[in-house]
């Protein structure tokens, strides 16, 4: 099998994993809204609050990271999370359920497209860092933020 090859089957499953995501988020949409809007834990987000949050930051990546990747390229610094987070919350303010679930499901399927047509084995590096990163490494760290929350989520629905 080709080098080319193996890259891309490590791309394909790099991102299987925001393909699951998507796939969750699809099927939340079978819960009532109003569960939806219930914080998972004391002083922590609803569900309704953990999926806009990921839908700002896949958009961040859609539009301020994706167009800039070239190769060598130095991207500016991310967000620093806690203000980001502040502003993906604030966004929120009056969208019901339904409409954030079906912004991420869209917005999802743009991001998986975009990646999946960029160099798997791009090397790039963040202001800021010493850290040479890969488009597979930038996947993976954003499919670990999704496992996080999709354990956080799964955890709240299923608790007795």
């Amino acid at each position: 099998m080709s080098t080319y090859r193996n890259d891309q089957v490590k791309m394909t499953t790099e991102v299987e994993s925001l393909r699951n995501m998507l796939s969750y988020v699809e099927h939340l949409q079978s819960y009532d809204a109003k569960m939806l809007t219930v914080p998972i834990k004391s002083g922590k987000w609803s569900i309704r609050e953990i999926v806009g949050h990921l839908y700002y930051w896949d958009s961040y990546l859609m539009e301020s990271v994706i167009p800039r990747l070239a190769q060598d390229s130095s991207l500016p610094p991310f967000p620093y999370p806690a203000v980001y987070n502040r502003a993906a919350i604030a966004s929120l303010e009056g969208r019901k359920v339904s409409r954030i679930l079906e912004g991420f499901i869209t917005s999802r399927k743009l991001l998986i497209e975009q990646i999946m047509s960029l160099d798997d084995q791009m090397t790039f590096k963040i202001r800021g860092s010493e850290e040479t990163f890969t488009t597979n490494k930038l996947v993976d760290m954003f499919s670990k933020h999704d496992l996080h929350h999709q354990e956080q989520m799964e955890t709240f629905l299923t608790q007795d």
